[in-house]
């Protein structure tokens, strides 16, 4: 059987831990730690931008219109 589909937020959890998390903790990483503080912010800039357009592909939710009542 297949695995079911993960949702928005797991897999936005699977990507944190592996291009924020784990790059920092990372001891083999200690001696460069700048570079890596610079490269996952700039994953984080590039996940913010990705999910920004994909909210514009989709479309800003409209408030429901009232009807007027006189």
């Amino acid at each position: 059987m297949s695995e079911a589909k993960k949702s928005f937020m797991q897999q936005l959890d699977e990507w944190t831990d592996a291009t924020v998390i784990m790059p920092l903790i990372d001891p083999n990483h200690e001696d460069n730690f700048d570079v890596v503080a610079e490269d996952v912010k700039k994953a984080i800039r590039e996940k913010t931008l990705e999910s920004y357009k994909n909210g514009l592909k989709a479309g800003a939710a409209k408030p429901a219109r009232k009807a007027w009542k006189r």
